[in-house]
């Protein structure tokens, strides 16, 4: 029987170094690209990827399952609007996305 295991991971940068700085600008990037899929309003990860990933790849200095992953996060982020939409929890038109944590799956390692 297999089972799936999530880890989060979090943590503070100390006296950044460039390579902790070149890999803070990663998490930039990253919330630029979910705010682009968001801005596409689909909540179809096979539009979006047809739409918007050669786009990314020349655009964002992302990997590609980071890239994958981003498209992910925003369909995700955009369902759960619909739905506190739906149920008059919110009354704003588009979600505002203020932050947003980077999800490293098992593409973004192999």
């Amino acid at each position: 029987m297999r089972k799936e295991v999530q880890l989060t991971v979090v943590g503070k940068v100390f006296r950044p170094n460039r390579k902790k700085v070149l890999a803070l600008n990663c998490l930039e990037e990253y919330f630029k690209l979910v705010k682009l899929h968001l801005s596409l309003n689909s909540t179809s990860k096979t539009f979006l990827h047809r739409n918007t990933y050669e786009k990314a790849k020349q655009l964002f200095n992302l990997n590609t399952a980071l890239i994958q992953t981003a498209r992910d996060k925003a369909v995700e982020i955009l369902k759960s609007f619909n739905e506190k939409k739906k149920e008059g929890k919110v009354k704003t038109e588009r979600p505002k996305l203020k932050r947003i944590s980077i999800r490293f799956d098992k593409r973004c390692f192999c």
